[in-house]
């Protein structure tokens, strides 16, 4: 990951003398409002008492889990101030007040559906993170009656890297407590929450593992995962590299091991929900819609249609548990993964890589100042926020 290092290294010396102007530390606190990509989400909210601290930002209130479906006040209005977000849906939550709500967020904290103000973008892809950034300033955001690009270019900054894990059923997990899953009659079964898009939301605070063990022990590389694809019947599941960082990644891996990576057509490899019901045993890697869903098909399906997934090792690590026997416990996921070791990657390391940007931030006093100052001399040297990045599988 050096490479990214010193990419952003430039970026940080050339801003260093905006950071002398940063607000100093003061009695005072400053109130801020920040949105988190969903990977990143649990690391972030367990390091907000630091980060509120380096520049005096009010302390932050955050739930246990994401926002519902990703956007920021729905089902209910929701006044936290830390909320993860669905990368997804990222760019549209920072959209100005279109098309998601009617309610304009510059003027009011109870845009059902929509945005809020917010004074930082934390954990992004590089992406999401380009687009609230307008075009003059290195981003490829475009201003419009609706949009709003409120992104400061010299605030984008590397924040870590994520990593893969290749997660199974183990035997000692396999048929164990379902928790909150519910029944599921679909033939495959589905991940929790799927419909016939395969669009699910894989519920990581359950050790529900319905998918019957590996025979003989789950491949622990990627070349060894690619052998195992060869064999008839065997799937795994990966998010889709479209809509996410983890599933490029995922793809990228197999890709670079020697996998014949098909789309469509004749001897078809890939396919996204229950497509798989009529076109058989030439289905070899099942698309879900985000990396939690990953983890969710494979748990949830009892077929022995999907029996593996390349996931983000950021969901398997200090899970808050919330149902079955673990209620109530941190620890890290109890079925079967091996992290992936970089050299799989090929060019999907990139993918990995989560970002933040400041926004908002015309005024040096402003909090949206004080996070552009944090992302880009403060995060690589505070031990609290590496040692907790690092417990969830960042680098």
């Amino acid at each position: 990951m050096r490479r990214l290092r010193n990419a952003f290294a430039a970026g940080a010396l050339a801003t260093a003398l905006l950071a002398v102007m940063a607000p100093a530390a003061s009695a005072d606190t400053m109130d801020s409002r920040v949105g988190v990509a969903t990977p990143m989400y649990p690391a972030v909210r367990d390091m907000k008492s630091t980060i509120a601290g380096i520049y005096s930002l009010t302390p932050f209130t955050a739930k246990t889990t994401p926002q519902i479906d990703g956007y920021w006040n729905k089902p209910a209005i929701d006044m936290t101030t830390m909320r993860g977000v669905a990368p997804g849906n990222l760019v549209q939550q920072l959209k100005s007040y279109g098309p998601f709500t009617t309610c304009n967020p510059r003027t009011s904290n109870n845009c059902v559906n929509g945005p809020l103000h917010i004074d930082a973008l934390v954990g992004a892809d590089e992406a999401a993170v380009d687009a609230v950034i307008p075009t003059v300033d290195a981003g490829t955001c475009t201003a419009s009656e609706t949009v709003e690009c409120n992104g400061t270019g010299w605030s984008k900054s590397w924040l870590g890297t994520g990593q893969l894990a290749i997660y199974s059923c183990s035997g000692s997990w396999a048929g164990a407590a379902k928790g909150a899953d519910p029944s599921n009659s679909a033939t495959p079964r589905l991940a929790f929450g799927s419909d016939a898009s395969g669009s699910g939301n894989g519920r990581p605070q359950s050790p529900r593992c319905d998918a019957p063990p590996v025979s003989g022990g789950a491949p622990t590389s990627i070349p060894g995962v690619v052998s195992w694809l060869a064999a008839s019947g065997n799937r795994i599941a990966v998010a889709d590299p479209a809509s996410d960082g983890f599933g490029e990644a995922s793809k990228q891996a197999l890709i670079h091991n020697g996998f014949s990576w098909i789309d469509s057509g004749a001897g078809q490899n890939v396919f996204r929900g229950r497509a798989c019901d009529s076109a058989g045993t030439a289905c070899k890697v099942r698309l879900e819609s985000g990396s939690t869903q990953v983890r969710g098909a494979v748990t949830a399906n009892a077929g022995g249609n999907t029996q593996l997934g390349l996931i983000a090792n950021s969901t398997l690590m200090n899970v808050n548990w919330t149902s079955s026997s673990l209620n109530g416990t941190t620890s890290h996921d109890p079925n079967t993964w091996t992290v992936v070791d970089w050299s799989d990657y090929g060019s999907g390391d990139i993918a990995l890589a989560r970002f933040g940007v400041a926004l908002n931030a015309d005024s040096m006093f402003e909090a949206g100042y004080s996070w552009g100052s944090l992302f880009v001399n403060e995060w690589w040297y505070y031990n609290d926020i590496q040692t907790t990045l690092a417990a969830y599988g960042y680098v």
